[in-house]
């Protein structure tokens, strides 16, 4: 089984999509513990490049292979982090990412060349 095979068996995805990962490029647009955990996400979809904005890049995206793509910055999620009701400081930091990450691979899944 390939790395990415469960999620191109998804419609949503498919290997088209699996694709246009590949070639995407996405500036996560935060700092700090959820700009490290977006980028984990990112990388575990396949995304072809990460860019942290806040200089902390290196560790977590150093061994991604730079594609040849679109530039995709994600907006802010549709469902605001505080409708999780998130009371650990750290779960927040993690939703953050997360939320991020989601919508980042929503952007570059169906974003027109």
């Amino acid at each position: 089984m390939s790395r990415h095979e469960r999620q191109m068996r998804l419609a949503e995805v498919g290997p088209a999509g699996q694709a246009r990962l590949a070639a995407s490029r996405i500036d996560v647009p935060l700092a700090g513990i959820p700009a490290r955990v977006a980028a984990l996400y990112l990388a575990g979809a396949g995304v072809g490049r990460v860019r942290l904005r806040d200089g902390e890049s290196a560790e977590c995206v150093h061994a991604l292979d730079p594609g040849a793509g679109v530039e995709v910055e994600p907006s802010l999620p549709v469902r605001p982090l505080e409708a999780f009701d998130l009371r650990d400081p750290a779960a927040r930091e993690v939703a953050a990412g997360a939320l991020c990450a989601l919508e980042a691979v929503r952007v570059a899944l169906t974003e027109r060349r």
